[in-house]
């Protein structure tokens, strides 16, 4: 697993490539260019997975992150702290949907159909909806 100074790194480096092809002229015109791009990448995706053909997978899921760090730039947001942000909101979420199903008396969701968990996970969501509408500073 890599420490986050090499993501860190990673990431710098899509931002300064994206930077550099802006100034070039190389560069989406607006928004839904790069919105569809995106979904260009995950059909792409989808076709190397189907085909397990784990060295393009690896390929087009690159190209996908590297798309979703083009996003992010494009949007005039900092990669890194987008990131970041988004980690600890699911890990927020993840210990949230752990404590319900704790209270549901479940040890773990093991076996549990695809459906059970999302319903955790949204209900996750609710409840930290919630306890934000109750307290803004949390």
């Amino acid at each position: 697993m890599p420490n986050s100074s090499n993501i860190d790194c990673l990431l710098k480096q899509v931002e300064i490539q994206e930077i550099s092809a802006r100034n070039f002229g190389f560069y989406w015109e607006h928004f839904d260019q790069l919105i569809e791009q995106i979904r260009s990448e995950c059909v792409e995706v989808q076709d190397a997975w189907k085909k397990n053909n784990r060295k393009h997978l690896q390929e087009e899921v690159g190209d996908l992150i590297q798309a979703a760090v083009s996003l992010a730039v494009f949007c005039d947001l900092d990669p890194y702290e987008t990131l970041r942000k988004s980690i600890e909101k699911f890990q927020k979420r993840y210990d949230t949907v752990v404590k319900l199903v704790q209270d549901d008396g479940h040890d773990s969701l093991c076996k549990q159909p695809f459906e059970v968990l999302m319903s955790y996970w949204n209900r996750a969501k609710q409840s930290i909806r919630a306890t934000l509408l109750e307290h803004p500073s949390a």
